[in-house]
């Protein structure tokens, strides 16, 4: 649509009283090949492409979205929104300034050919590795995103996003045992996907999987726990990020809400969320609201410095927009959201962290779980984990959680290390998946409860 288009809507959408009017254009084309059986298996194509329309009073918030098979009807879906209020104001007609248009950096997928070759090309230097190595799998997943957003502000913005991913799940097998393992990466930009250096995380994944044939179960009792670098973010992401959003803290729902400027975290944790950071995944140039992201830091030096907040939650909390309002598609409203957020690294060092315990858990890779953001209250899966026994990595186990509390976790952050890794992953909640990354150095947390079997 075109700019008088947008005008017109953005006013008619206020016309009954309503204090913001927004739309939010999106024309998204998803590509994914998937490989299996050492052979490029598919290529699927999805396309999205619709409007969505907001308006609002107050925290009152109303949301409809059509799609562009049925543009024609986008005068009726604009009636319904505005029957919600009838209190008539005055005000000047809202002038949009001129577009402006962003777009990501990208090296665009031209020969599908080295797509092919590159997966296969990975798929034998995988399978080389080990005899125990029984299937490989992957896909690769470009995302190329074109968003336009105009509201009653006067903002007219559109941006060019680009994503890629790939996923390798790798089955092992031994006798009757057998094992998976996984390896994610992610960025902004299409086919500089395959420019990554990817041997240690090839390398890791294999070893995992190896050591997770042999898996012992795993001794359960509240015990110090080392959760390594990148793939350990996961926790602080789900038990602690979320109940920064002001979503959430705005209605009191967070354990974390009414506390910044207050002690919640060790001294040893400052927590960075950053939506600009050129390359990541959770990066793009402006939220879905128009705002420009940035770096915020959310915790200081163990401070409750900051939430993440977008424009109509934000009207409960008065605080500076952090350009973190985000949505999966134009069929869901945007609320605050993570970007690319991580811990920052320190000075310890991780055989130290490992010295350090007689008796513990190595907590490699978390898998699922579950958090209850008002309490804080978390359980998380260990997909790969080992024993720590006199301060040395034991025995591989299986069947490992952690269950705690966010702000127990936080504040038993003992050590954190001078190493740091990231990763992306796909996050949902009430605007659906987005793309997110999640970073940290390999750390010790003091003391946590990990579900097991008993100690004989």
């Amino acid at each position: 649509m075109n700019r008088e288009t947008h005008e017109k809507i953005i006013n008619k959408l206020l016309s009954t009283g309503a204090d913001f009017s927004e739309i939010y254009e999106e024309k998204t084309i998803n590509k994914v090949y998937s490989f299996i059986d050492s052979k490029l298996d598919k290529i699927s194509y999805d396309s999205i492409d619709g409007v969505g329309l907001r308006i609002a009073k107050g925290s009152e918030i109303y949301y409809g979205s059509i799609n562009y098979h049925n543009i024609g009807e986008i005068d009726t879906l604009v009636d319904e929104l505005i029957s919600n209020i009838n209190e008539p104001i005055k005000y000047k007609d809202i002038k949009l300034n001129e577009l402006e248009k962003y777009e990501m950096k990208c090296n665009p997928v031209t020969d599908e050919n080295v797509i092919k070759e590159y997966m296969s090309s990975l798929d034998k230097k995988i399978r080389s590795k080990d005899n125990r190595i029984e299937q490989v799998s992957m896909s690769i997943l470009f995302d190329n995103k074109d968003v336009t957003i105009s509201n009653y502000h006067g903002l007219f913005k559109n941006e060019l996003r680009h994503f890629a991913r790939i996923g390798i799940n790798i089955t092992f097998k031994d006798k009757d045992l057998h094992s998976t393992s996984y390896i994610t990466w992610s960025l902004n930009g299409n086919m500089e996907l395959l420019d990554k250096d990817v041997e240690e995380k090839i390398n890791n994944a294999i070893k995992y999987g190896v050591d997770k044939l042999y898996a012992k179960n795993c001794v359960g009792k509240t015990m110090p726990v080392i959760l390594n670098k990148g793939e350990g973010a996961v926790i602080f992401h789900e038990a602690c990020g979320h109940a920064m959003e002001a979503a959430a803290t705005s209605k009191n729902q967070s354990v974390l809400a009414g506390k910044i400027g207050q002690k919640v975290a060790s001294d040893k944790v400052t927590i960075i969320d950053d939506g600009s950071l050129e390359g990541y995944w959770g990066s793009t140039i402006i939220d879905d609201e128009g705002v420009p992201t940035r770096k915020n830091i959310m915790i200081e030096n163990g401070i409750l410095k900051n939430n993440f907040n977008d424009e109509i939650n934000n009207r409960l909390l008065n605080l500076e927009l952090t350009g973190s309002s985000r949505r999966q598609c134009y069929r869901l409203a945007p609320v605050s959201r993570m970007n690319n957020t991580y811990l920052k690294p320190g000075t310890d060092k991780v055989e130290d962290m490992i010295k350090s315990i007689d008796f513990g858990l190595y907590a490699v890779e978390l898998g699922g779980g579950s958090v209850d953001t008002e309490t804080g209250k978390f359980n998380f899966a260990c997909d790969t984990a080992y024993m720590i026994r006199d301060g040395k990595i034991a025995e591989c186990v299986k069947g490992a959680t952690l269950i705690g509390n966010a702000l127990d976790i936080l504040n038993n952050v003992e050590m954190v290390s001078d190493d740091f890794d990231y990763d992306g992953g796909n996050c949902g909640a009430a605007s659906g998946w987005v793309h997110v990354t999640m970073g940290q150095p390999t750390i010790k947390i003091s003391s946590i409860l990990v579900g097991g079997e008993s100690d004989d």
